[in-house]
């Protein structure tokens, strides 16, 4: 203050005074209205259109009643799966697999083994072999959870060692980003960039999204390529065959049960409840655990463990886990009848153990004569087991590859990313030389799509007003007034509009503005508000869906930005995922709707959107070009830092994550990208 008072700038000061004006209207945002508490309207709209699809689903499973109808279910749902994950990838030449190792141990062996399921893809794999095997027999395919060091991590050593023990081959194998199979990784200072497990999951996935598939197509396809594999093995009978794996490893075997016809067995552990218990827990999933319209369909995970009828099925859980074991013990009782209708009423089996999210020594030893049991035709009682026999070797003995990772031993070696940018170079290639008439179809193709999901589950509002929740305020030369608006009938939004005193009284042309935060961030962008004012326009900050005033209520403690990996604005998304809906689709129906809504107040406003444009800043960008594109009310888009395109996101190995998930308009790359828009519609 003293620098201003000895240079006399009453420019910098008055600029001073507004910024905190600004601030002020920031902070009467977060207040909260008097008219509405909108906290939690986003949550409860997810929720209700959730609810709806879950109905659906249970009358869809009432309605089998016999073999009949139960194999006419498990094939809708196998379809279904895979077109939710975006199809599963062609194998590309052979496995080419190879032992790497051998070791010994009391009564068993473990084979350090690596397979091509794709071209360039390496998977490790450790097969734990008991001795004296004659002939062909069972196996289980042990798929890991979300531990960091994946097939060698000690509690996934112990539980295949129980089924060894048990007499059974077992294949362990590491997931995308784990075990040996960091994706991120300096092969000169041994450092990821990007955490292994749930954030490589979750950081390859969203690159998945954007190019319309799921990360879960690869790893489904990775085991499926793991039971070809197996059906070489002299060792293995291929018609029994099984799989478990807890956690993540729940995941990966529900998805085997949903896709794979060729197991003989299932051991889902600690993952199967049901989605409506779930997304009350107010948690989002890894990218792997989202399929795209699964619950628009009437999926859930009851039809995770009826895909497997009559099949023998051992449902795993543990009562104090983050998954619902209420929903799992509803979806087992609902399940039951099916089995019992196939006379196979004791291959339906549970078991509960009675502590948090691990694969436990109790656990494996039920699950390893369960699967003697079917798939050797042998009785294991828990006293077969010395568990001072079972006992976890060092990690890296377990190791497959020379160097402990896959990224850092073959030089050729291709993780999600490289399949997403083959796939997506080779889509833009293919366009490049398409005809006019292809890409004038895509055209049309992409506004149809653009405005089916726009639309899609929105109940258009019978009011059209522009509520006024707070009275004029004075910056400087401009005027704030707060306004609310009605997106649909179940979504209130809001808007802070900016003009200059001098225009009191004048039709002004409409200027809406977008950025993270809206009304939240009004001082970061006051220089762009001030000139636009200053150029006679009336400046709409926009608080969409989710944004703003309108920002959701977290649900979880974890996190107290609605934006972060993993918070509320994430799981939403994810919520929404699951009906074939998205956040980013919300959010263009929202600039649709208040260009109606200026538009049908024109005679008693002083708004005149005949000359609509819209600001963006940063990657909100994707939002009004979409809009700009099936709407010709919008004249013009500028973008300060936009998003340029979902081809330029999947070709950068390293991203900004910040709100990814809101940004996504899942399939939009089967008909073009952001720039092809722009260049359509002049967007600048």
């Amino acid at each position: 203050m003293e620098f201003i008072k000895n240079n006399g700038d009453e420019r910098t000061k008055g600029h001073m005074e507004n910024q905190k004006k600004f601030e002020e209207i920031e902070q009467a945002a977060k207040n909260g209205t008097y008219l509405y508490d909108l906290k939690d309207q986003f949550k409860d709209y997810v929720y209700d259109l959730s609810k709806k699809a879950f109905e659906k689903g249970d009358a869809d499973r009432d309605a089998v009643a016999d073999r009949q109808s139960l194999k006419e279910r498990q094939e809708y749902v196998r379809r279904a799966f895979i077109e939710a994950v975006g199809g599963l990838p062609e194998p590309s030449g052979e496995l080419a697999a190879q032992i790497t190792g051998t070791l010994h141990f009391d009564g068993y062996r473990v084979e350090k083994i690596i397979y091509q399921p794709r071209e360039r893809v390496y998977v490790t794999a450790n097969m734990y072999i008991p001795d004296g095997i004659s002939g062909k027999t069972g196996a289980v395919i042990f798929v890991c959870g979300h531990l960091m060091q994946g097939k060698h991590d000690p509690e996934y050593q112990t539980v295949c060692q129980y089924f060894v023990r048990a007499g059974l081959v077992v294949f362990a194998q590491d997931p995308i980003g784990q075990g040996e199979r960091f994706s991120y990784i300096d092969a000169k200072t041994g450092k990821t960039t990007v955490n292994p497990c749930v954030e490589e999951h979750d950081y390859a996935g969203f690159q998945c999204s954007a190019l319309g598939k799921g990360i879960a197509r690869y790893f489904v396809h990775d085991t499926m390529r793991a039971i070809d594999y197996l059906a070489t093995r002299p060792e293995v009978d291929p018609g029994k065959i099984g799989i478990t794996g807890n956690s993540g490893g729940g995941t990966q075997s529900s998805m085997m049960m949903l896709s794979e016809r060729r197991l003989a067995a299932a051991a889902p552990g600690t993952f199967i409840m049901n989605r409506e218990y779930y997304m009350k827990t107010g948690q989002a999933q890894d990218r792997e655990q989202i399929w795209d319209g699964f619950s628009e369909l009437g999926v859930d995970h009851e039809d995770i463990i009826l895909s497997m009828a009559p099949k023998p099925v051992l449902m795993l859980g543990v009562v104090h886990d983050f998954f619902p074991i209420e929903a799992t013990e509803k979806t087992y009782v609902r399940c039951r009848r099916l089995w019992e209708m196939c006379d196979k009423g004791e291959s339906l089996e549970r078991f509960y153990d009675d502590c948090d999210h691990h694969y436990t020594r109790t656990m494996a030893k039920k699950a390893a004569g369960f699967f003697a049991r079917h798939l050797l035709g042998r009785k294991i009682e828990e006293s077969h087991f010395d568990d001072r026999q079972i006992e976890a070797v060092k990690p890296e003995t377990l190791h497959c590859t020379p160097t402990g990772q896959v990224m850092t031993s073959f030089s050729d070696a291709w993780a999600v990313y490289d399949s997403n940018n083959a796939e997506q170079k080779a889509l833009a290639d293919e366009r490049s030389s398409e005809s006019v008439e292809r890409r004038n179809a895509r055209k049309e193709g992409a506004a149809k799509f653009l405005r089916e999901r726009a639309c899609k589950n929105r109940r258009p509002a019978t009011g059209h007003f522009l509520k006024r929740w707070m009275g004029e305020r004075q910056i400087g030369g401009i005027c704030a007034e707060g306004y609310l608006w009605m997106s649909h009938e179940d979504m209130i939004n809001g808007a802070v509009v900016f003009r200059h005193r001098e225009n009191a009284g004048k039709k002004l042309p409409v200027t809406l503005a977008l950025w993270r935060g809206g009304s939240y961030n009004l001082s970061e962008h006051a220089d762009f508000i001030e000139q636009a004012c200053g150029d006679n326009r009336a400046v709409f900050v926009l608080d969409i869906t989710g944004n703003g005033i309108a920002s959701q209520r977290t649900l979880s403690p974890n996190s107290a930005d609605p934006y972060d990996n993993y918070s509320v604005m994430y799981k939403l998304n994810d919520d929404l995922a699951w009906l074939n809906d998205s956040t980013a689709a919300l959010r263009i129906y929202d600039i649709l709707r208040i260009l109606d809504i200026i538009e049908e107040n024109a005679d008693k406003s002083l708004f005149d959107i005949q000359d609509a444009e819209i600001y963006t800043s940063g990657r909100y960008s994707v939002y009004a070009d979409m809009a700009k594109f099936i709407d010709g009310r919008i004249k013009k888009v500028s973008s300060d830092r936009p998003l340029e395109s979902y081809a330029d996101l999947i070709q950068k190995k390293f991203y900004d994550t910040k709100d990814i998930a809101g940004l996504i308009l899942p399939k939009f790359m089967d008909y073009a990208d952001i720039d092809e828009l722009r260049a359509w519609s002049g967007a600048e």
